[in-house]
């Protein structure tokens, strides 16, 4: 390196004052060296290069210094609004009062060099404006201490700024007045000048081109790269970070350390704008997630002041929308909302047990004074702080109570079911004591069935309903009822009661009030009750035995007439077994062909010949002989054997009649459980086809009893039978309350007259004679043909072959045989043609 890059050097990193300086140096040497030539000339000179350099200088560099200044304390101002981490906020704030005092020093030297009134009222109109910015700023920082960091930013970005942008302008007009009395300082320089150059050129020419090659550059060297950061520098203050930015260069003196700094201000006000645009984002996000979860949810930092909560938490409590909470402590939150009685005083206890066990997590469940129920769980945070999970489960709780609820009590009555009923009589044996001793009632109601198949299921259960408010309004607080199912119920009699008296009275209670009539839906209804009772222990000691006693009770009820009471007898046991083993009798009976069939013979009245048979189903019993139907048919109903059994006899009375002549019918009992049954016109449709006989030979008889099940069904079931050629009889006429009005909805082929009414005809019975009359001459009118059974002597005979009667059987002319017999009669002509 030489001298030359040295003084280059040199140049380069000598302070602005310096190289400021040594150019004015070099101006005076050349004023001085044309001062030589006039002493006027260089005694203005040097009076106006005086006060260029003690004052119109230095005032411009403090003016400069006081711009500078403004502008590095608004940006720290704006970059202390920006912060987020408040750890920073001390070596801000320490910055921030440092270059307060440096402008406060600056205006005070500045204002020491003022010496005319324009540059007074100038500076004097500068510092109000900056006044009024700086109480603007106070203004800020109120706001920024306060919480209100948005309403601070956007006041700053607002007000604030304007009245900065005025004290700067303000301060502005007070260098552009300086300057220009520099300029005018210059000039009046250069006129002394010019005056020294006219009385040598020579010497004027080389000071004229020194001065000028110095301004050029210092305004290379100074000025325009502090226009440059100027710029830059106004344009990263309003956010604008494509503005380039002077690169910074080996230079050494405050324009080379001012571009540095600037460079770092750019990359750290990005970088801070960046980091605070990606939490926004990230809060953003945050929030979002919060908002959207179906639970509660509330966090608070260590000094118990919310950070973030949701809609659902806010509306949980009755709280202000979330935005209005946030930095509020826990009490100051719910300090307005104690209208839930208890429940912020549990949270309080659950919260400082979270505390003690940070990172684990406490749960509580509470009821609120409006019957809500709350599931709260509360973790503590690590550092300090805690959050809170809100969850109303309120609907939850009430569904699985009324889960519960179903499971043991009777959907249709409210009832307790057979599952409640058991766990209570359970529970009632578990703790009956010495002399004490508890009662089990089982109901069932009389005459329910034909109100359920006349009027409707829905009849029947608003009557299962008044039934199940009746018995509530029969038993005490003690006691237990239930449903266990269709009409049957059943009661738990419990309390310090003298038994068999007290199960007896509420017995009779229960027969009494239950028979009592219903009027639903208009209509009135009778109905009746049977009751059964079992008395612990005398009757059993556990649940199983008492209720299968007192149901054996209750079947001697109904057997006894229904609308009674009755006791459980030891006896009953034996009858209950004797049931149970004829029903598997019964079963094994239809496996094993022990079923048969005998006929009865009809006879025409005029000429006592034969025109059909009755099926008549009997039971060859391997040790009892043959069992008559009516002491097992019961049975076969109540336990649903009469379908297969009803099968069978239509099947087998087919075949056999099938072989007979031709003029002669068979006629067939059908029960009306046999009518419940969908398949049931099919089966007599099958049976004809199989056997082969003619659909006009096979006469179905059916009592009132089918008709009461379900009229529109049995009607429809008749008539197409009917369609197909089977004949429909009519049995039991006369027995029941509504056969003439069945006679209107259906023209039935044959009417029996009840034997009941053909015994008392040979006793002279008027009533009886008066009813077989009427119907004799009703069947006459209606085209109806009419047998009378039971007739067993000629006086009876003759009284209906009198009234009119078609077709008779009994055993007066014929008993019933089996199909063998049938068949050798046939053979021996005993049967003639019709």
């Amino acid at each position: 390196m030489n001298w030359r890059d040295d003084l280059t050097s040199g140049v380069r990193d000598a302070s602005i004052r310096t190289k400021l300086s040594g150019a004015l140096v070099f101006v005076l040497l050349l004023v001085a060296a044309v001062s030589a030539l006039g002493v006027a000339q260089v005694i203005s000179v040097n009076r106006v290069t005086t006060e260029i350099r003690e004052v119109r200088l230095p005032q411009v560099e403090l003016l400069e210094k006081l711009r500078r200044l403004a502008l590095q304390h608004h940006l720290v101002v704006m970059r202390r609004l920006q912060v987020i981490d408040y750890r920073n906020l001390a070596e801000i704030d320490a910055s921030l009062d440092e270059t307060r005092q440096e402008l406060q020093e600056a205006s005070a030297s500045f204002e020491a060099t003022i010496g005319s009134p324009e540059e007074r009222r100038l500076f004097a109109i500068f510092s109000h404006a900056w006044k009024i910015y700086v109480a603007s700023l106070d203004q800020v920082n109120d706001a920024v201490e306060s919480g209100e960091l948005e309403e601070a930013t956007e006041f700053a970005n607002g007000t604030t700024r304007l009245q900065y942008q005025a004290a700067v302008d303000e301060l502005e007009n007070l260098i552009a007045y300086a300057k220009a009395q520099s300029k005018d300082a210059a000039e009046r320089a250069s006129n002394a000048v010019s005056r020294a150059v006219s009385q040598s050129l020579i010497v004027l020419a080389i000071a004229s081109l020194a001065a000028l090659g110095t301004i050029f550059w210092v305004q290379r060297n100074v000025s325009g790269p502090l226009r440059g950061i100027a710029h830059a520098m106004r344009r990263l203050t309003v956010g604008d970070h494509t503005t380039p930015v002077p690169e910074p260069t080996p230079r050494r003196d405050e324009i080379g350390v001012l571009v540095l700094a600037l460079a770092g201000y750019r990359d750290a006000l990005i970088h801070s704008r960046e980091f605070a645009r990606n939490a926004e984002q990230e809060w953003e996000r945050l929030r979002a997630a919060v908002a959207n979860m179906p639970v509660g949810l509330s966090m608070f930092d260590a000094s118990d002041r919310l950070i973030i909560c949701n809609r659902i938490y806010c509306d949980m409590y009755g709280l202000p929308p979330e935005d209005t909470l946030r930095g509020r402590t826990c009490q100051e939150i719910f300090a307005g909302a104690r209208r839930h009685s208890g429940i912020y005083a549990s949270i309080a206890e659950v919260l400082a047990e979270a505390r003690s066990d940070p990172g684990a997590t406490t749960h509580l469940v509470c009821e609120t004074s409006d019957e809500r129920i709350l599931a709260l769980g509360i973790q503590s945070i690590a550092g300090g702080g805690w959050i809170a999970i809100h969850e109303d489960i309120t609907a939850r709780r009430r569904v699985e109570e009324k889960i519960r609820h179903m499971a043991r009590h009777d959907a249709l009555t409210d009832l307790g079911n057979r599952l409640l009923f058991r766990d209570s009589l359970e529970e009632a044996l578990s703790g009956l004591a010495d002399k004490a001793s508890v009662a089990v009632l089982c109901i069932d109601l009389d005459r329910f069935k034909n109100v359920n198949d006349t009027l409707g299921h829905p009849v029947g259960d608003a009557l299962l309903q008044a039934v199940a408010d009746r018995l509530r309004s029969c038993i005490s607080q003690n006691d237990i009822a239930a449903r266990f199912g269709g009409d049957e119920f059943a009661i738990i009699q419990l309390g310090p009661v003298q038994q068999p008296q007290a199960a007896s009275d509420l017995a009779c209670r229960i027969v009494r009030i239950v028979g009592e009539p219903y009027e639903i839906d208009g209509q009135q209804i009778i109905i009746g009750a049977s009751v059964g009772i079992a008395i612990a222990p005398l009757d059993g000691k556990d649940a199983d035995t008492l209720l299968k006693n007192a149901d054996m009770a209750l079947y001697a009820a109904k057997a006894d007439g229904r609308g009674v009471h009755r006791f459980f007898r030891g006896e009953m046991s034996l009858r209950s077994n004797t049931r149970r083993l004829l029903e598997l009798e019964l079963r094994r009976a239809l496996v094993d062909g022990e079923l048969c069939l005998h006929y009865q013979p009809m006879f025409n009245m005029e000429n006592r010949e034969v025109i059909g048979f009755e099926a008549l189903l009997r039971w060859n019993h391997p040790t009892r002989g043959i069992v008559p139907p009516n002491e097992f048919i019961w049975l076969a109903e109540e336990v649903g054997l009469i379908v297969p059994i009803g099968q069978w006899v239509m099947e087998q009375a087919c075949r056999d009649a099938a072989s007979w002549p031709g003029y002669i019918n068979i006629a067939v009992n059908v029960s009306p459980v046999q009518f419940r049954e969908r398949t049931f016109a099919d089966q007599v449709v099958a049976a004809l086809a199989a056997s082969g006989l003619e659909a006009h030979r096979l006469e179905i008889e059916i009592t009132e009893r089918v008709l009461i099940a379900d009229t529109a069904v049995t009607l429809a079931v008749l008539q197409r039978l009917h369609e197909i050629g089977v004949r429909i009889a009519m049995d039991d006429f006369g027995t029941g309350y509504s056969s003439l009005g069945y006679l209107r909805q259906f023209h039935f082929d044959r009417i029996k007259i009840d034997r009941s009414f053909v015994a008392d005809l040979g006793a002279g019975d008027q009533e009886s004679l008066a009813i077989v009359r009427a119907v004799a001459s009703l069947s006459s009118s209606l085209n109806i043909a009419t047998t009378a059974e039971g007739v067993e002597n000629e006086q009876q005979f003759e009284r209906l072959r009198a009234e009119g009667c078609d077709t008779v059987q009994g055993f007066l002319l014929g008993m019933p045989v089996p199909a063998d017999d049938v068949a050798r009669m046939f053979d021996a002509g005993a049967i003639s043609a019709a």
